[in-house]
């Protein structure tokens, strides 16, 4: 970590990210072109990964090193980033596209600053981590940055429920697999030796216990502004009157408001700030004003 050579990498990465988000500016560069730039990634990503990492079968013939497979959180992303891509837009394709902005970014970044492929320029499993993790990295924070992620309160349990499930699914998958040392989500050992937080040193359980913890104190931390701006929102709802015009709509969620699903109505202002609505009641005040610069 932190050599001459990986500060290249870093470096490469984060051009990569700055060359991204300029094009993504652009008025006709929308969410799918981003995914279908994104999907190309993966599919290079994946196909150097399968041709890197097969090994001899003991019956003949070659197979994927299970270490390879696909349960990693960052590679989890993968069906995930299909699903946003070619699914049906509704409420599972919203929570989706919440989980993937704030794992994506979370794991991107923490996947380029500890290379658990190493460093070295002569190595294709590098070039394929680096540049997967560089676009899953643009990607997330894309979907953060134009607004097609809500990442309120109500976001915030989903993802945590989310990954619990995936820690428990892994749990699963590394006891099955572990004759082949599997390590999905780093909850047999660390990414890396020497670590001055994630180590074995004070024994397995403290170490998987701090592991959740930095997942919950990391998550926590994501969410916290996008959380107070909700609350902050709420506020001036509630004390600000912009038109006497009232319209019924659906009572329950998932709301359905400028193209986009909502868990909390309240959520979709952040985001489209078209609707409002008071809890207790079922109107909606429309407006025509950004709500955040009331």
């Amino acid at each position: 970590m932190f050599t001459t050579k990986h500060f290249i990498w870093i470096g490469i990465c984060i051009l990569f990210i700055l060359i991204m988000n300029h094009y993504a500016k652009k008025e006709d560069f929308t969410l799918q072109n981003a995914c279908y730039f994104f999907m190309f990634i993966c599919l290079l990503s994946e196909v150097t990964k399968m041709m890197s990492d097969m090994i001899p079968s003991t019956h003949g013939g070659m197979h994927l090193n299970p270490q390879s497979l696909p349960f990693h959180i960052c590679s989890i992303l993968l069906f995930i980033a299909a699903y946003i891509t070619f699914g049906k837009d509704g409420p599972l394709k919203q929570k989706m596209i919440n989980f993937f902005a704030v794992v994506g970014t979370c794991g991107g970044i923490a996947a380029i600053l500890i290379p658990t492929y190493g460093v070295e320029f002569n190595v294709a499993n590098v070039y394929q981590c680096f540049m997967y993790h560089a676009a899953l990295t643009w990607f997330s924070l894309y979907l953060i940055r134009f607004k097609h992620a809500n990442l309120g309160m109500q976001a915030f349990k989903d993802n945590l429920v989310v990954l619990f499930a995936l820690l428990i699914f892994n749990l699963y998958m590394n006891s099955i697999l572990s004759v082949y040392d599997t390590n999905f989500m780093f909850i047999v050992r660390p990414p890396l030796e020497g670590l001055p937080f994630l180590n074995l040193s004070h024994g397995y359980y403290i170490y998987l216990f701090r592991i959740i913890m930095l997942g919950v104190i990391g998550l926590s931390l994501f969410h916290l502004p996008f959380i107070v701006k909700e609350k902050a929102v709420r506020q001036k709802v509630i004390l600000t009157s912009l038109s006497p015009q009232l319209f019924l709509y659906q009572e329950k969620p998932p709301f359905y408001v400028g193209g986009l699903y909502y868990e909390s109505i309240i959520e979709s202002i952040l985001n489209v700030g078209t609707h409002l609505i008071d809890d207790g009641y079922d109107e909606f005040i429309m407006i025509t004003a950004d709500p955040l610069h009331i």
